[in-house]
């Protein structure tokens, strides 16, 4: 635990789509209860002074809405130049969370031709959070906040951020663990007539047990666990219609290796109807990042 509030600054890409505006109204506002500041960076890939102008334009609307958003917040920018994912990743590395709009591409897209989002999102050192929406921009409210749990090291990292920040934005906590008959160890032809109310007691208890650090932490916050039978893409997804804000661990696979043996965040990335956030385990995104 602890390891929420180890960097600072929430960054924001801006590249002018509507998306990445409305990114920066989300931002503004949890930063605005986390105590943090937000930075807005405008990446363009060729240092110039023609290319100054517009950059500029670009980041004076996205201030001008999250400030419409919520006052009193601490707001800088930046125009640096190189890859976006590259710059952004970089980024990642002293920052509390970076939030981008949604990716424009689709799962297949991303599979042949690279996505800026998909990208910083598998490679990041901190929590990745992506704006989507069904309505357009919504600020906090009393939506849940969902984590998805699966008992791993990447779970871990995902249920700590949901904490902080289901605390921050005084939102209920679902702690959501999902299950298949073959996700289990006594699956079998017979497995399908059987009793599962035993299973679902033990998850639950695991999950309690697994969080008590937390919950003593984050006294103020309801937390509920639900055990929900069901692949964890679908039945996040489904949650994505009610919820605020999703929040899951990832491998950083690529979205090729993805395809192949499954991802849930990756599914959620282009496919969520409410804002993802992405997380992964620091020690890994640092060696990830050494080699991208």
């Amino acid at each position: 635990m602890g390891t929420a509030n180890a960097a600072h600054g929430i960054v924001v890409g801006i590249d002018g789509s509507d998306s990445a505006v409305d990114a920066a109204r989300w931002a503004a506002c949890v930063a605005r209860r986390l105590g943090e500041p937000v930075e807005l960076v405008h990446v363009h890939p060729h240092a110039s002074d023609d290319e100054t102008e517009p950059s500029e334009a670009v980041l004076t609307a996205a201030e001008a809405a999250a400030r419409a958003a919520v006052d009193r917040i601490e707001v800088r920018r930046s125009t640096p130049s190189g890859k976006p994912d590259k710059v952004l990743t970089d980024l990642s590395r002293s920052a509390r969370m970076v939030v981008l709009g949604h990716t424009t591409t689709t799962e297949w897209q991303s599979m042949v031709r690279r996505s800026d989002v998909v990208s910083v999102a598998n490679h990041a050192e901190c929590p990745v959070v992506t704006w989507r929406s069904r309505d357009g921009f919504r600020p906090p409210d009393g939506r849940p906040v969902v984590v998805g749990v699966d008992g791993t090291e990447l779970s871990a990292v995902a249920v700590e951020q949901a904490f902080a920040t289901s605390a921050a934005l005084e939102a209920p906590l679902v702690v959501l663990h999902t299950w298949t008959d073959q996700s289990t160890l006594t699956y079998g032809e017979g497995s399908r007539f059987r009793d599962w109310s035993a299973y679902v007691d033990y998850r639950k208890n695991e999950m309690v047990a697994n969080t008590a650090g937390y919950t003593e932490q984050y006294p103020d916050v309801d937390v509920s666990y639900r055990v929900e039978r069901g692949k964890p893409d679908i039945v996040l997804l489904e949650e994505s219609k009610t919820a605020q804000l999703i929040v899951v661990g990832s491998h950083g696979r690529s979205p090729l290796a993805a395809s192949i043996v499954g991802s849930s965040s990756q599914g959620l990335i282009h496919h969520s109807c409410c804002p993802v956030m992405i997380c992964r385990a620091r020690r890994r995104a640092e060696a990830d990042a050494e080699a991208h």
